[in-house]
């Protein structure tokens, strides 16, 4: 083994910049807004938790005569995966490839390999099948579900057990710094200039109506799944409070 050199602290530091500066800048961006507010150490961002509207509402874009330019996030977005993430879905494979043979019997076959379903290179990708994810099926209506999600309601299994965390957490965003310090925001234009392949978010109709409650309460069960329902309950305070002092309005 070659004797180890210590790396230039230089290099450190501009890895580091590179990766966060643009997070930090959007945080100082909330902060001096007054859109920043601390819950239980975790920074959220006000505007979009509190002030946002946001409804998962499938027959809007996931029907099969959806309108031109109707963008879905089950046909637009590429889901990467951890390892234990793939792991977890592959140890009930034979679940899964049983579930969706009956729901989407042209597509997958009773004896298909579930390694197959993903782009397992260096990251782990969930493949895309007729124009859309692999773990998805349409209805007889043409709506379109995820299989991962049915499945675990069917056999009662927690949802986080098998679903993705980006999917089950979509549209929020979790960022999580060198330091340790996490943000809590959600998906926009501004945020997804942050990442290496931006995507167009605004073309989603979820996120384009802003119709629905505030994201934070649509989204209360993925922010439970996240961060537990007491984090749950101090951030619904912390909405209350935002109201009451006229931000987001």
């Amino acid at each position: 083994m070659s004797a180890r050199i210590e790396t230039n602290p230089a290099l450190i530091e501009w890895l580091r910049d590179y990766e966060e500066q643009p997070w930090r800048r959007f945080v100082r961006g909330l902060q001096e807004r007054g859109e920043l507010v601390d819950v239980a150490g975790v920074m959220v961002d006000a505007r979009a938790l509190f002030a946002t509207r946001f409804r998962c509402d499938s027959k809007t874009c996931a029907m099969v005569d959806r309108p031109d330019g109707v963008e879905s996030c089950c046909e637009e977005y590429y889901v990467e995966v951890t390892v234990a993430e793939r792991d977890r879905i592959a140890r009930r494979g034979a679940e899964v490839v049983e579930f969706l043979s009956r729901k989407d019997p042209a597509r997958v076959k009773p004896d298909r390999d579930i390694a197959t379903f993903f782009d397992d290179r260096n990251t782990i990708e969930l493949r895309k099948e007729d124009n859309r994810c692999v773990f998805s099926y349409r209805d007889e209506a043409g709506q379109l579900w995820c299989g991962l999600h049915s499945l675990a309601l069917e056999k009662g299994w927690p949802i986080e057990s098998i679903k993705p965390t980006t999917c089950i957490l979509f549209p929020l965003v979790v960022f999580r710094f060198e330091n340790g310090d996490l943000l809590l925001t959600a998906t926009s234009e501004e945020v997804e200039r942050m990442f290496a392949n931006p995507k167009e978010s605004l073309k989603l109709p979820c996120l384009l109506k802003q119709a629905g409650d505030p994201m934070y309460v649509e989204c209360r069960g993925a922010i439970e799944t996240a961060f537990g329902k007491p984090f749950y309950a101090r951030l619904a305070e912390a909405a209350s409070e935002f109201r009451k002092n006229g931000s987001g309005t």
